[in-house]
């Protein structure tokens, strides 16, 4: 076992081991031979390590570029995220946050529920620090949406306080959530479409860690997302690497110019072609405001 085990050691220091142990409990029994039965055991292992809760689709795992990733965007706002994209980043627009003055940064555990609770505890269960769970619970404007189980709530406090022992970034639900009165009173970040005193039932599997929709855009698995009070936007690594620098300088712009005005400034003088941008859309021709 000592090739598996070394095909495995970045897994384990992941701590992803320990998400597939019945398998790993079998490995005595596993009947391979050689270096190619050491790799198609380790590759089992790794497929069913992406299956669990919490796997990451591209295997993040909060060290590196991920970590500095999030550290930066728990101090991003989600406007200069969208205006950085050129507005090609995915807004969540189905969902509020529950309170005002959440700050949520992470990467996306995916579920798809209709009606039925039971995998976002499955979810839950295997989530850890820096997880959002982002739950699709199959509203499509149909009239089912409006009838339990289906608009039943799909979590409340018990599930919310147990994310929240696990050190979850926050939750997000297209469709409703329950006992608000409590959830009301937690830190934890939770933007769902609306409550509904009725839960959902606990005896259907769902899906975890696939491709979802929420408010009709697509969410992946280990994509990244931020929350704030104006609402939830996601976006891949890749997107994140072209679209942070960019949110970044148009944060600290705004920055300044809202103190040039806090502090008796006009904002016209920091439009620099205010009148020769009216001038020229006048005409019907193309213009960039500029902001300075």
């Amino acid at each position: 076992w000592r090739p598996v085990a070394n095909l495995l050691a970045p897994l384990r220091a992941r701590g992803v081991e320990a998400r597939v142990p019945a398998l790993w409990a079998r490995r005595p029994q596993l009947a391979f031979g050689g270096a190619a039965g050491s790799a198609a055991v380790a590759g089992t292992l790794v497929r069913s390590a992406a299956t669990q809760p919490g796997a990451r689709a591209d295997g993040g795992g909060g060290g590196g570029e991920d970590g500095e990733f999030l550290r930066r965007l728990r101090s991003m706002d989600s406007c200069a995220l969208c205006d950085a994209s050129d507005k090609r980043a995915r807004v969540v627009t189905t969902v509020t946050p529950l309170k005002a003055g959440y700050r949520m940064a992470g990467r996306a555990l995916t579920v798809a529920i209709d009606g039925d609770f039971l995998e976002v505890l499955a979810a839950i269960r295997g989530a850890g620090p820096g997880d959002v769970v982002m739950i699709d619970a199959g509203m499509r404007g149909e009239p089912a949406d409006d009838s339990w189980p289906r608009a039943g709530g799909m979590f409340g406090e018990l599930l919310a306080s147990e994310a929240a022992r696990r050190g979850v970034a926050g939750m997000v639900i297209d469709g409703n959530c329950r006992d608000t009165p409590i959830l009301l009173q937690m830190s934890l970040p939770i933007f769902c479409r609306g409550r509904h005193p009725n839960a959902g039932t606990a005896k259907r599997r769902g899906a975890l860690n696939v491709e979802i929709s929420m408010g009709g855009v697509s969410v992946r698995p280990g994509d990244y997302v931020l929350g704030d009070d104006d609402g939830v936007v996601v976006c891949s690594g890749e997107e994140l690497r072209e679209w942070l620098p960019k949110a970044e300088a148009i944060q600290e712009v705004e920055s300044a110019m809202l103190s040039h005005v806090q502090s008796g400034g006009s904002l016209f003088d920091k439009l620099p072609n205010f009148d020769e941008h009216v001038a020229t859309v006048a005409r019907g021709q193309d213009s960039k405001l500029q902001f300075a």
